[in-house]
């Protein structure tokens, strides 16, 4: 109900109705108008002669003076005869001689001669209205009919007009107390109901209208909710239009973000592939090389031993080739789920470097671990989490020549845990710190540097890292350094990936 009265159809209704009423009223308007000009055309049409049949009963202006006995009985013969006349005498300048009404209703003593001048001219169409000398508004029909004076014989110089309003102040009263009558409130009452018939029309016609663009609406709505796995719009407003032209946008925009990931990861696959087949390539070319000459006859002792080292040093970087691809292949897929729980990261932290210690003393390189009681505890996948460890510290070991160190700390905040890996190795340059997180990047390093990595571990553990909603940063200066950091949350809630 909220929407079929808030929606399109009730603004469509509405728009309706105000036009019905327009029309309605401006319709009533111009018909009143058109009613009142045909009644004034016609009264004025036949009583034009009736200012010239009294005048020329009797004379009403003798040697300049008005017969007041004359017009007052042929007044009086007059609006007894037809009430709703007003007879005057004017002077040729418009001013009231004499009259046939009570002296108290006068509310004029002259009226405007321009109309009259123009009704006895002829070439005017009806209706022509002229000053109603009994009230202060203009626009009543008359007639008139200029009146000369008796004492002068050929009688052709006009002393004065005599002024008949056709439809006074009894004929307005008569009118104002037939707005009021049963008729008018029956007709009123009528169009009260025919409006209300009009608006329940309108809604009813508007609604079954609207209803395909409504159901098209539910429509959009599931598709977004279920083939798009994106958040519907909420219909607050029940404005449909405004609904469809919202869920538009967002679904142009969904879709648009889709084909860019789409994009994205079809450059990333061609890259990958690209990638892939070089990195492959050159352990299984060394491979196959090397095999190929322990399968000579002639080869000694020592070379076919060094030979098969160096085949297994190239069958082992293979293997972890392959292995980190098909992880970070499982990470961008979405196929790891997070298995949170609350451990103790110093004793983590202590049992990956113990994985390290022998490659560490090997290469002659110090590995500081903190040295607290404090067990730094945080909700995470443990197994994940590790996994980072390794990845950073094996990156730390690979890049640190003997005699480095490797400092690695905790740092307890209000909500999160601060874990930090910072070693003393070949640091990295300005152009290098933006892309390390990147695929297979491996920076301007010396060569056997380059070697020993797959380019891949960085991005597993920023992967990793944004499983869990949280980012790491990484501080570097060339031959001096670099330092990584990310915070792990003390209390969360598993989130999707």
């Amino acid at each position: 109900m909220k929407l079929f009265f808030s929606g399109l159809c009730a603004r469509l209704a509405l728009v309706f109705v105000a036009l019905f009423f327009i029309v309605g009223f401006t319709f009533l308007a111009l018909t009143n108008w058109s009613t009142n000009r045909y009644y004034q055309e016609i009264t004025q049409n036949m009583n034009k002669s009736l200012a010239m049949y009294i005048a020329q009963r009797e004379p009403l202006i003798s040697k300049g003076i008005v017969n007041e006995r004359a017009m007052k009985e042929l007044g009086s013969l007059v609006m007894v005869v037809n009430p709703i006349v007003e007879v005057y005498l004017l002077d040729t300048q418009g001013n009231i001689l004499s009259y046939a009404v009570a002296k108290e209703s006068l509310v004029r003593t002259r009226v405007d001669i321009t109309p009259i001048k123009l009704l006895l001219s002829g070439k005017h169409p009806y209706p022509i209205t002229g000053d109603d000398p009994r009230s202060q508004s203009s626009g009543r029909v008359f007639s008139a009919f200029p009146v000369t004076d008796g004492s002068v014989a050929n009688g052709s110089t006009t002393a004065g007009y005599l002024y008949v309003i056709l439809g006074g102040q009894t004929y307005q009263t008569l009118t104002q107390s037939l707005r009021s009558s049963y008729i008018v409130q029956q007709s009123l009452a009528g169009l009260a109901a025919l409006t209300l018939l009009a608006i329940a029309s309108a809604v009813l016609i508007f609604a079954i209208l609207t209803s395909p663009l409504r159901k098209l609406a539910k429509a959009m709505n599931e598709f977004q909710l279920n083939e798009l796995k994106s958040p519907a719009i909420t219909q607050d407003t029940g404005d449909e239009i405004r609904y469809l032209s919202e869920t538009f946008a967002a679904m142009r925009q969904r879709i648009n973000e889709q084909l860019e990931k789409l994009q994205e990861t079809d450059r990333l696959r061609r890259e990958l592939i690209s990638n892939v087949s070089h990195d492959l390539r050159t352990p299984m070319s060394s491979m196959q090389g090397y095999l190929e000459m322990l399968m000579r006859p002639n080869i000694t002792a020592y070379e076919r031993k060094s030979y098969i080292e160096i085949a297994y040093k190239h069958c082992n970087r293979l293997t972890q080739l392959v292995k980190e691809l098909f992880e970070l292949s499982k990470l961008d897929a979405g196929r790891i789920n997070t298995h949170y729980e609350h451990f103790s990261l110093a004793e983590l932290l202590q049992d990956v470097t113990q994985k390290f210690s022998l490659s560490a003393q090997q290469k002659d390189i110090t590995i500081i671990t903190p040295q607290s009681s404090q067990l730094f505890m945080v909700n995470a996948d443990i197994g994940l989490i590790e996994r980072v460890l390794e990845n950073l510290i094996d990156n730390a070991l690979r890049y640190t020549p003997a005699g480095g160190k490797i400092q690695l700390s905790l740092a307890q905040q209000q909500t999160h845990v601060d874990v930090g890996i910072k070693d003393s190795g070949i640091g990295l340059s300005e152009d290098d710190l933006p892309h390390i997180f990147e695929r297979y990047y491996r920076g301007q390093k010396p060569t056997e540097y380059q070697e020993q990595s797959t380019g891949l571990g960085l991005a597993i553990v920023k992967r990793i890292l944004e499983l869990h909603n949280t980012t790491i940063s990484v501080e570097s200066k060339l031959h001096q350094g670099t330092s990584f950091t990310f915070p792990l949350p003390i209390n969360v809630k598993k989130q999707a990936a």
